[in-house]
């Protein structure tokens, strides 16, 4: 826990627990969100976990190819931008399709974001891997307490209240943006 002393470190731990927050909030969130405004049944507004996991996987099989040819920092910051798109058009749009392309950005956006925060706390720290490594772990289950907060935001407000808990951590992932490396 020491680790967490350094700003950087500390940064990646946060990042990974938003990357927590943005996947399960739209596990959660996203079939909530099409039976409010579309009035479907949770059984056909159940795809959405489906379809966020779908781009999330290709994003993942696509994300070690493109992540050769283009830089962490690039890559991860592009992948942001989508998210933040994404969780824009969450609050504004009531058509299914839309709805659909924006948990498919959702998905494809944070599909690497673990990936590339936990590397780069591995390089800032090399030669403390191993507590590093935990420390990032640590920051999985950390990711968690955030259901709450968006539960809450729901309850006050509707899904869109659990899409603005998610929107900071999407915030949040941009800021960090600026603090990899190239």
């Amino acid at each position: 826990l020491a680790l967490l002393g350094k700003p950087f470190i500390l940064l990646s731990f946060i990042g990974i627990m938003c990357h927590v927050r943005i996947a399960v909030g739209t596990n959660t969130t996203a079939p909530k969100i099409l039976m409010e405004r579309l009035g479907m049944g949770l059984d056909d507004a159940a795809f959405a976990t489906s379809l966020y996991f779908i781009f999330r996987t290709a994003g993942c099989f696509l994300g070690s190819f493109i992540l050769r040819k283009m830089s962490p920092k690039s890559f991860f910051g592009i992948s942001v931008v989508m998210m933040l798109i994404a969780m824009a058009g969450l609050f504004i749009f009531h058509d299914k399709t839309m709805i659909y392309v924006c948990i498919g950005l959702i998905g494809f956006g944070n599909s690497n974001v673990f990936s590339v925060v936990f590397s780069q706390a591995l390089l800032y720290l090399p030669g403390k891997k191993n507590e590093v490594s935990g420390l990032m772990i640590m920051g999985l289950f950390g990711g968690t307490v955030f259901p709450l907060a968006m539960g809450v935001a729901s309850d006050a407000m509707g899904q869109s209240g659990a899409v603005a808990v998610m929107t900071v951590g999407v915030l949040y992932l941009l800021f960090y943006t600026f603090r990899i490396k190239k």
